[in-house]
């Protein structure tokens, strides 16, 4: 995938489960993400444009893409693709 540069990966499993998180990660990277711009965490508003937010919707890792942030905060995002965990 390729990232704009300066591009956020948010990640958030919406699971406690260490190793869905951690197998997460791992299909991030081998598609090749920078490990150094993985976040993991639920806060949205960390996100600007061209960021990318990835959500584990079960049994796959949803990836959309930033494409505004509002003043109010509100960001609007498109899928982008669906990974097979």
């Amino acid at each position: 995938m390729k990232l704009e540069v300066g591009a956020k990966v948010l990640f958030s499993p919406n699971t406690s489960d260490e190793e869905i998180i951690e197998n997460g990660i791992k299909k991030l990277i081998d598609i090749g993400i920078d490990s150094d711009r993985i976040m993991t965490g639920y806060d949205i508003q960390v996100l600007e444009k061209n960021d990318v937010f990835v959500s584990y919707d079960p049994p796959d890792l949803v990836v959309r893409i930033v494409y505004d942030k509002k003043i109010n905060g509100i960001v609007k995002m498109r899928t982008q693709t669906v990974i097979r965990m």
